[in-house]
């Protein structure tokens, strides 16, 4: 089928990717907000919520894999100090929700400017790391390195006030995004050292904080209330817990939720109560969102997780031969922080709701009841498809169609891939 004959361009495994995610979105969403139809009375609510969602990401996916790429780079010019206002509002006179102030109420509707920080810091880094090049090499230069730490410790800081796990996400993938773009393993590795040593330091003392709150009945000194009191709650907890048999731990009001999302896990089995049978969803009061992989889980089974858990993976895959094909830098960058800021995201709630790591608020990439979260993903996913339709491809045995080539003007540097 030609490409031009439809609306749907660019790589069709991206795009199969992202609808197969959608339609388990609207599945799981519908069937894990059962308590809100009973106490609303709305049966399709939700899920018509969640439709309408659907539809408006994929208009956006539409719209906005039919620009070429090199408008991220006037994006980036309007999306980074937005960001940044936004973050320091939402610091200061954010909606508090489940104790932490990440939403903004603009004209009666709920944004959490997090997320655009996150696609907004991803468009910059990937700018930075093409544009700092010696063009006849590929390797950075050591500007890149200094302005992508800046771009990211500026970011990471304002979302880390209320969202540790959040701004330990964003650091990942920019950790990884200079990995991938080869800026030197010593200075690397002297920043993977100084985040070691800040964990070692920040980690206990949000320990020490919970435990004196908890003794005390008072908010700690000097830092009064603050999210790091719920870091080291989560952490001990996760820490003290470790190896244990779930069933062996006693429910209370701290690990309510984490409880019943293993139990919804255990529930499944090999081929899960089918969609619709949950038990679990009726004592997990964030089944559609933070645990709803455990309610995937549930219902699906294991094959079931695995199977969603594949689709991410594979995602990051394809992105990462796209990425390789490309012969410019920027389109290469772009495409794979995009595609690793989804796939770590939908590890760290999959591993959430299995008991692998601490509990962290990190929705599931497309599939999470949500609108600030499934749009700016949506928005990826059309960025992605973007840079498989318009950057020019190297490789006699190419299957990706690129109806458009490259513009002479780019100022990108050669993908050092391709060198």
């Amino acid at each position: 089928m030609n490409e031009n004959n439809t609306i749907f361009k660019g790589d069709r495994f991206l795009w199969g990717v992202y609808f197969v995610l959608c339609i388990i979105s609207i599945v799981e969403v519908y069937s894990s907000s059962s308590f809100l139809t009973r106490r609303g009375g709305d049966f399709l609510g939700p899920a018509m919520r969640q439709i309408s969602f659907v539809l408006a990401g994929t208009a956006l996916v539409v719209v906005m894999h039919n620009f070429h790429y090199k408008w991220c780079k006037l994006l980036m010019l309007v999306l980074t100090p937005l960001s940044f206002l936004l973050m320091l509002w939402v610091d200061i006179f954010g909606s508090n929700v489940n104790d932490a102030s990440r939403w903004l109420n603009i004209f009666g509707v709920s944004i959490q400017p997090s997320e655009l920080a996150k696609l907004s810091t991803i468009i910059t880094l990937a700018f930075i790391l093409a544009r700092f090049r010696y063009k006849d090499t590929g390797k950075v230069t050591p500007d890149a390195f200094k302005w992508s730490l800046i771009v990211v410790a500026v970011f990471s800081f304002l979302i880390f006030v209320d969202n540790f796990s959040t701004s330990a996400l964003l650091a990942l993938v920019g950790f990884c995004m200079m990995m991938v773009a080869g800026v030197e393993t010593k200075k690397l590795a002297i920043l993977a050292a100084a985040v070691i040593v800040a964990l070692a330091i920040i980690v206990p003392v949000s320990v020490k904080m919970y435990q004196y709150e908890q003794t005390e009945k008072k908010p700690f000194p000097v830092l009064g209330d603050s999210r790091l009191t719920t870091v080291g709650a989560r952490t001990m907890r996760f820490v003290e817990n470790f190896g244990k048999p779930a069933y062996e731990e006693k429910i209370g009001k701290d690990n309510y939720q984490p409880q019943h999302a293993y139990m919804a896990v255990a529930n499944g089995g090999v081929f899960g109560v089918f969609p619709g049978n949950s038990r679990e969803r009726d004592f997990l009061p964030q089944a559609f969102s933070d645990f709803i992989y455990a309610i995937i889980v549930e219902e699906m089974g294991m094959v079931g997780g695995i199977f969603v858990m594949l689709l991410y993976m594979s995602m990051l895959l394809r992105a990462g031969v796209i990425a390789r094909r490309c012969e410019k830098a920027y389109p290469a960058f772009l495409i794979t922080g995009l595609a690793m800021m989804i796939a770590f995201q939908a590890l760290i709630n999959m591993g959430v709701s299995v008991g692998l790591f601490p509990v962290t608020g990190q929705p599931l990439p497309l599939v999470s009841r949500g609108g600030t979260s499934f749009l700016i993903t949506s928005a990826y996913f059309g960025i992605m498809l973007s840079v498989s339709r318009y950057a020019r491809q190297a490789g006699k045995n190419e299957q990706i169609k690129e109806p458009l080539a490259e513009e002479s003007g780019d100022i990108s540097a050669p993908n050092p891939a391709q060198i």
